[in-house]
């Protein structure tokens, strides 16, 4: 094999791994995608969102998607969606704490070196915030807080 030939094949073979590394990504972010498009679209549908700025994927016994964020008449407000029923619940935010607010108490309460994620959901048929950090000792922990008090409901420590 000449020279010109061996770059040419270099290329060729560095090209495929960047194009299959890209194509694996895209694959593996679509159902993400899919549900976050989809539960757009009830949000404004269901709730009158029309400038979502919240996404949450929520998993305990049952699945929720929760989609947060203005409706046409400036009203802060969120739409719990059913992933198996597609029934919906909607929240305005009124009096509740902000995500925000929910984020520092789990921080003040249990010092994580990272917040993972911060996702709405129903638990016991009432809304709820689930909080997922990582502790100093490398362990997850869940902390599930009411959505209109900002109290703490239950707590998974250490897994």
């Amino acid at each position: 094999m000449n020279r010109s030939t061996k770059i040419l094949l270099v290329i060729s073979l560095i090209t495929l791994a960047i194009v299959s590394v890209i194509t694996y990504i895209n694959l593996s972010f679509a159902p993400y995608s899919s549900a976050r498009s989809q539960s757009n679209s009830i949000a404004e549908e269901k709730a009158n969102i029309v400038q979502p700025d919240y996404f949450g994927d929520y998993t305990r016994t049952d699945r929720y998607f929760a989609v947060g964020g203005l409706t046409n008449k400036k009203q802060y407000r969120y739409i719990i969606i059913n992933a198996k029923s597609g029934k919906t619940e909607t929240f305005d935010k009124g009096n509740a704490p902000l995500r925000e607010k929910v984020l520092q108490g789990v921080a003040d309460r249990y010092s994580p070196t990272k917040i993972l994620h911060i996702n709405l959901g129903l638990y016991k048929g009432k809304p709820t915030w689930e909080v997922a950090f990582e502790n100093k000792n490398n362990t997850v922990g869940y902390n599930l807080v009411d959505f209109k008090t900002g109290k703490s409901v239950q707590l998974i420590n250490n897994i």
